[in-house]
């Protein structure tokens, strides 16, 4: 067997796609940025949603099925994932924090009047 064979891919597929180590750490590290981020925003919206004389239960429940997914997918739901499997998570989770910045945004805007 040859030593190239040997090496374990990094991320399953991608040696089909001539991945090299460094492109692969940087696909994962993208997905992590990209799903803390996405928890980041939803945390700051609970909050602050929370802080509310009149909460919106149904938003809260929301976001905190969303913050469920995200966080185990950050946590353990990437394991073993494939290269398309990373992609796919970034492209979803990049659009959705788009979304969720535009409603961050909105709501430091109201607290500031």
């Amino acid at each position: 067997m040859t030593e190239e064979k040997e090496k374990k891919e990094l991320i399953p597929g991608s040696a089909a796609l001539g991945m090299s180590h460094w492109q692969c750490i940087d696909l994962m590290e993208r997905a992590e940025d990209t799903l803390e981020s996405v928890i980041s925003s939803l945390t700051y919206l609970i909050h602050q949603e929370r802080q509310k004389a009149q909460p919106d239960a149904a938003l809260i429940a929301e976001w905190e099925a969303l913050d469920d997914v995200v966080f185990n997918l950050d946590h353990s739901g990437l394991l073993d994932a494939d290269v398309e499997t990373y992609q796919r998570v970034i492209s979803t989770y990049q659009q959705r924090n788009k979304e969720l910045n535009e409603v961050v945004n909105r709501y430091m805007a109201a607290a500031k009047d």
